[in-house]
């Protein structure tokens, strides 16, 4: 059998959305730790697109202890809420500081996001068995030269990728800092799922500001580094087809089931790290609603205002008893003004 262009494979990308696992594996755990350079997968010369990876959804959020309104633009952290959302149910997030002890372990139910060879999952140490079995027989086998060589440039480019996110995914602007003040956050999601985000207002300003990635000042090198990333692994496929035969199937095969196995562990995360921080659902966070608005009327009882459940156009203050008395306190409904210049008559639709 003529196995010639077997190493095309490399260049698959048998994804759906066409999106890396190692990019969802990024956006999962944070900013990404220099060992993570041995996981390969197909398709490593798909580049980074932040947006496909929450499907160009930024979904409106408001700040039920302050009843301001804005939109959460980190799409890794729009991904995860994306997964863990339940269409017709509330679940409710804690954020914390990744040092706090109470993020230090987990319910045994937990599917953690924990940092690579951390404290991570059995399956997320799995995922490194491949890339060590290759590096391994090429230290027995050192005669391929050019599976030697192809190897090389595919783990070239990981760490020429790896060193570009490190720089993009560096901490940035958070607005200024409230010690100890207490925030809860709801983000209403597509597809009718609500998300409750709670912990410190700094600490819910560091996963919900923002972009994931940011500008970095030397771009051009970023972009450059990233750029060239890419390229190497079209070099690493033309220098695989010179190799034995046995040499083509043992890194195709080896990169094809680290790609399945970081599948499987993406799926089965339901954590998030993300600038210092860790994202997780709280025990017994998930609650079924027959209706939006038994949920919204919830809220608002709980947390003793309405004006953020108008502004999301949750409830409406003309027929709900407790945000029409609110509206009236605060004096949202003002003399000598018209209600559609009012700000605080203003409604994010969705």
């Amino acid at each position: 059998m003529d196995l010639t262009l077997l190493p095309i494979v490399l260049l698959s990308t048998p994804d759906s959305a066409s999106i890396s696992p190692l990019h969802t594996f990024a956006a999962l755990h944070g900013r990404p730790k220099y060992l993570s350079f041995l996981l390969l997968c197909l398709g490593m010369q798909t580049p980074l697109s932040p947006s496909a990876l929450c499907n160009a959804e930024y979904p409106a959020c408001a700040a039920m202890t302050t009843g301001y309104i804005f939109r959460v633009e980190n799409q890794a952290v729009v991904m995860l809420l994306q997964r863990i959302g339940r269409t017709g149910h509330l679940v409710t997030l804690k954020v914390e500081p990744e040092s706090s002890p109470s993020t230090t372990g987990t319910g045994a139910g937990s599917k953690s996001a924990r940092g690579v060879l951390g404290l991570g999952s059995a399956l997320e140490i799995l995922t490194f068995l491949p890339p060590l079995f290759l590096l391994h027989w090429l230290v027995l086998h050192p005669s391929d030269v050019y599976l030697l060589l192809s190897t090389l440039l595919l783990l070239t480019s990981r760490l020429l990728f790896i060193l570009s996110l490190r720089v993009r995914t560096q901490p940035s602007w958070h607005g200024v800092f409230e010690p100890g003040a207490k925030g809860d956050l709801l983000v209403l999601m597509s597809e009718d799922r609500w998300i409750r985000m709670q912990g410190l207002v700094d600490d819910l300003k560091a996963v919900t500001s923002g972009s994931w990635l940011v500008r970095s000042r030397n771009h051009f090198l970023v972009d450059g580094a990233e750029w060239v990333s890419r390229f190497l692994v079209y070099i690493a496929t033309i220098a695989l087809v010179n190799a034995r035969d046995e040499g083509k199937i043992l890194l195709t095969l080896c990169v094809t089931i680290n790609h399945v196995l970081l599948l499987m562990h993406n799926s089965r995360v339901e954590e998030m790290s993300m600038n210092g921080r860790r994202i997780r659902v709280q025990e017994g966070g998930v609650k079924k609603y027959k209706r939006r608005l038994d949920m919204a009327e919830e809220l608002v009882e709980e947390v003793g205002r309405s004006d953020f459940a108008v502004r999301l156009g949750l409830v409406n203050p003309n027929n709900n008893s407790s945000a029409s008395a609110e509206a009236k306190e605060s004096g949202i409904k003002r003399q000598g003004k018209e209600k559609g210049n009012d700000p605080d008559n203003e409604v994010v639709t969705m």
